[in-house]
């Protein structure tokens, strides 16, 4: 019987998020027969413990923009405003990790390689924080594929990194078209979507507990954004949205649920306190983290995905579209590979509050639309989006590099 094939995944995300989530239902879903996976990342051991079941080791990787206080305190004298001298500090700062943190981690990663005998590199996120992983796949002298989970910056280095890369996947269409930006040529980018197992989410999941905990009168209409309370996730939009819909639905109450992110409460202490400056305290409800999320969203009537800027993908929209639930995305970046509008769900431009709050009014108002969207969003999941499919295409990427 032939032996699986030893692949060395290099996550360097430390918070969790989308792109920790979605190599979960990668590696739950690979088969352990084909492939081997070594994973190393900088999440916790024990979240480690609980969600894989492979081989792994956890190890934090510096990042250029996290490590960066000495970086940050130097770059603030006046002298680096002049153009020069900035890119002086900036090429002296890349020569240094270069030298002292990211060949160090190269070689973490080539002895860890050969301990393994792998035969391929996978790098999980985005490109511009993984040359370690790129140089260790060169010791190694074995194939790199580069998973790209977000948008990178056009630069002459990241197009650098992405022409020593054998070849790259893109989670969307947006995705690959910043690939093209980068110089990659088209033979050497895959869409594969993002996806999640169908068993983690039930549409018939009970949800009378959360009513009763949320003090929801029966039939109250409810609608909810998932996700972390930062910024460009359109967390203000959505507040304002609550407000629009108020004026159609007065009884609706809106869900915020996640919690703030890196550690800075101070946007979603804001948040709380522009809830409230409207008026809207009783109307908005923040759940903080919470680890039942598919019960949360059986609870809603729609879901909302409120992005300011274009998003690689959008996790919570397909998890929304799973649990039958109709979605209200901003129109732009992954959702546009996932949401059909007027079909699954509404598109709405990023910068209409009013019409956000419009589309989510709609549907809280028309229970049959509710339910054939919700019928529709559940099957585009399932023919589209499912983690068998996801790590089907990912075997198929492996094999065409292993027998390169």
């Amino acid at each position: 019987m032939k032996k699986p094939v030893p692949v060395l995944i290099l996550d360097n995300s430390i918070n969790f998020g989308g792109s920790t989530q979605s190599l979960c239902y990668l590696l739950r879903a690979l088969d352990k027969e084909q492939f081997e996976p070594i994973l190393v990342t900088g999440q916790s051991t024990e979240f480690l413990a609980k969600h894989f079941d492979c081989a792994w080791y956890h190890y934090v990787p510096k990042l250029p923009w996290v490590n960066n206080l000495v970086y940050s305190k130097v770059a603030a004298f006046q002298v680096f405003r002049f153009r020069m001298l900035r890119k002086v500090l900036n090429l002296s700062r890349f020569l240094y990790w270069l030298a002292f943190i990211t060949i160090p981690e190269a070689f973490k990663y080539y002895q860890l390689g050969r301990k393994h005998q792998v035969e391929l590199v996978h790098l999980n996120n985005i490109l511009g924080s993984q040359f370690a992983g790129i140089l260790a796949a060169k010791l190694l002298r074995v194939p790199c594929v580069a998973h790209l989970r977000d948008f990178e910056e056009v630069h002459p280095v990241t197009r650098f990194y992405a022409r020593l890369v054998d070849h790259h996947v893109a989670i969307s269409e947006a995705v690959r078209e910043n690939l093209q930006q980068l110089g990659v040529p088209d033979e050497r980018i895959t869409v594969v979507h993002d996806a999640i197992d169908l068993a983690d989410f039930q549409p018939e999941v009970e949800v009378g507990h959360l009513a009763e905990e949320f003090s929801l009168a029966p039939g109250q209409p409810t609608f909810g954004i998932f996700g972390r309370v930062v910024e460009w996730k359109g967390i203000r939009e959505f507040i304002l949205a609550v407000r629009e819909v108020l004026k159609i639905i007065p009884k609706a109450r809106g869900f915020i649920v996640g919690a703030n992110s890196d550690g800075d409460k101070s946007y979603f202490s804001a948040m709380q306190q522009l809830a409230s400056d409207l008026g809207l305290k009783e109307n908005v409800v923040f759940t903080g983290f919470r680890d039942d999320v598919p019960a949360l969203m059986g609870l809603m009537d729609v879901i909302v995905h409120a992005s300011i800027r274009p998003e690689p993908f959008g996790m919570v929209i397909i998890e929304g579209m799973a649990m039958k639930k109709p979605v209200v995305a901003t129109r732009g970046g992954g959702a546009l590979d996932i949401v059909i509008d007027k079909e699954t769900g509404f598109l709405a431009d990023m910068d209409d509050v009013k019409g956000l709050g419009r589309a989510i009014s709609a549907l809280l108002e028309q229970s049959e639309l509710r339910k054939s969207m919700g019928l529709a969003g559940r099957a585009r999941v399932e023919q589209k989006f499912t983690s068998r499919r996801y790590a089907n295409q990912m075997s198929t990427i492996y094999e065409s590099l292993v027998a390169a």
